[in-house]
């Protein structure tokens, strides 16, 4: 199955703007490296690098984000990486 969701890097103003779209589909996630918005593909609402499902995995591990486990596992569902 296809994720219809990907991650990408977003600067630390910019996340703050995009809390409002948490209630869109979005899903924000603080980590060591930065933030990470988990949103629809073909979101105009996310600007930022897209990581590559490698990427997204390494970074989507509980022990690089400052989350609840729940909301980390809930991101790589999301994007299809834990089927």
């Amino acid at each position: 199955m296809q994720a219809s969701f990907q991650a990408r890097r977003v600067s630390k103003p910019r996340a703050i703007v995009l809390r409002d779209a948490a209630g869109k589909g979005c899903i924000l996630l603080s980590t060591f490296q930065g933030t990470i918005v988990i949103a629809p593909k073909g979101s105009r609402t996310v600007e930022g690098k897209v990581l590559s499902t490698e990427e997204a995995s390494y970074e989507l591990q509980p022990v690089w984000c400052t989350e609840s486990k729940a909301k980390v596992e809930e991101a790589r569902k999301r994007l299809g990486l834990d089927e």
